[in-house]
C-alpha cells in the first residue's frame, strides 16, 4: 500500500483506505524471543452474571458484495453491539487485542502480527453482533465499553474462528519521539467527540484505537482529532515503516494537522511510480518539520501478538 492509497478526496475511498491504515500495512514480523504469553485484563472482565462476557447474538458471513458510496465499509462499536461490513477480519483481531503498554488508542500494526493467513487480512466479511439487555448500561458508558468490546471480540474470535494467540517480544529498529527545539507546532484540541468534529468536518470518523481523521483542503493533507502522543506515534509509524515510541512528555489530546507529497499517477500499464521507501522518506519532513518534533533512530523491546491458530468461520 502507497501514501495515494491512504489520502483521497473521496470520502468512500478514504474511509476505506485509512480503516485498513490504521492497522494494516506491513508485512513479515521476522522472527521473535519468546516472552510469557500473558492473558490481557480484558480477558477476565465479566457481564451482569457474573460469567465472561460475550456477545448475546452474533452473525458472521462472508461478504462477496461491491462496496459502492451508498453502500460503505463499517466497523466499530454501535448503541447495542458491534458491526463491521465488507472489510477484513483483521481489523476485529486489531480491536480485540490491543498492545499491554499505551492504553486503548494504540494498536498493533500488520508487521507485529505473526502467522496471518492470507484469507484474514484479504477476505470481506459482516458481522452483526448484539449486547446482551443485562449489559447494554455498562456497555453505553464510555469509560468500560473499551473494555467490555475487546473481551467479547476476543470470545467471539476463539468461538467463531477458533482463534489461538499469544504475546511475544523482540528487539528491533524504532524511533523515539520527543519535543524538538523550538516546540510542538499543534495546540490542545478544542473537542475530542466524533459528533462535534462533524459539525466542522463532515467528512471524519473514527479509526481503529479512537483516533478521529479527516482530510484537508489539499489531496495530500491530513487532518486528527482529539489524538495523544501515543496514539500519533502508533497512526505514525504506518508511515515510518518502524515502530515510534513517545517520549515527548506531552500528556494532552491534540488537532494536528500535516500534509505529504503525493506520487504521480502511474502510466497506464505501468508499475507503481515511486519506490517502494517513498512514504517512509517523508517521515522526518512531517515530524520535524510540520510538527515541531523529533525522531531519534534506535532499537528497543516491541510486543508481537502471534497467531498460533485460526479457521474460516463456519456459515450462520
Amino acid at each position: 500500500m502507497t501514501m495515494k492509497h491512504l489520502v483521497r478526496k473521496s470520502g468512500f475511498q478514504l474511509g476505506i483506505s485509512l480503516a485498513v491504515a490504521a492497522g494494516i500495512l506491513f508485512a513479515g514480523p521476522g522472527s521473535v524471543f519468546a516472552q510469557a504469553a500473558n492473558s490481557s485484563a480484558t480477558d477476565r472482565v465479566v457481564g451482569s452474571d457474573g460469567k465472561p462476557l460475550t456477545f448475546d447474538v452474533i452473525s458472521v458471513r462472508e461478504d462477496k458484495s461491491v462496496p459502492t458510496p451508498e453502500h460503505p465499509p463499517q466497523y466499530g462499536p454501535t448503541p447495542d453491539g458491534y458491526r463491521l461490513k465488507g472489510l477484513p477480519m483483521i481489523l476485529a483481531i486489531l480491536a480485540a487485542y490491543i498492545p499491554s503498554q499505551g492504553g486503548d488508542s494504540v494498536v498493533f500494526k500488520l508487521n507485529q502480527i505473526a502467522g496471518i493467513p492470507t484469507w484474514l487480512s484479504q477476505t470481506r466479511y459482516d458481522i452483526d453482533a448484539k449486547v446482551s439487555e443485562a449489559d447494554l448500561f455498562k456497555w453505553r458508558d464510555p469509560a468500560q465499553q473499551p473494555a467490555m468490546l475487546r473481551a467479547m471480540l476476543q470470545a467471539m474470535l476463539a468461538d467463531r474462528f477458533k482463534l489461538a494467540v499469544r504475546r511475544e517480544t523482540k528487539v528491533v529498529p524504532l524511533y523515539e519521539m520527543t519535543v524538538g527545539r523550538t516546540g510542538p507546532k499543534f495546540k490542545l484540541s478544542e473537542a475530542t467527540a466524533l459528533a462535534d468534529i462533524r459539525m466542522k468536518h463532515p467528512d471524519a470518523f473514527t479509526l481503529v484505537g479512537g483516533t478521529i481523521a479527516a482530510t484537508g483542503p489539499s489531496p495530500g493533507q491530513q487532518r486528527l482529532f482529539g489524538v495523544s502522543m501515543p496514539a500519533l506515534s502508533s497512526f505514525l509509524s504506518n508511515m515510518a515503516g518502524r515502530p515510534i515510541h513517545d517520549m515527548t512528555g506531552l500528556t494532552g489530546k491534540y488537532d494536528i494537522t500535516y500534509e505529504v507529497e503525493l506520487p504521480q499517477p502511474a502510466q497506464e500499464g505501468a508499475g507503481l511510480s515511486e519506490s517502494p521507501d517513498f512514504s517512509n522518506s517523508q517521515i522526518f519532513f512531517v515530524v520535524e518539520d510540520q510538527l515541531g518534533l523529533k525522531l531519534k533512530p534506535d532499537k528497543g523491546p516491541v510486543e508481537f501478538l502471534v497467531i498460533d491458530h485460526v479457521e474460516r468461520p463456519s456459515e450462520n
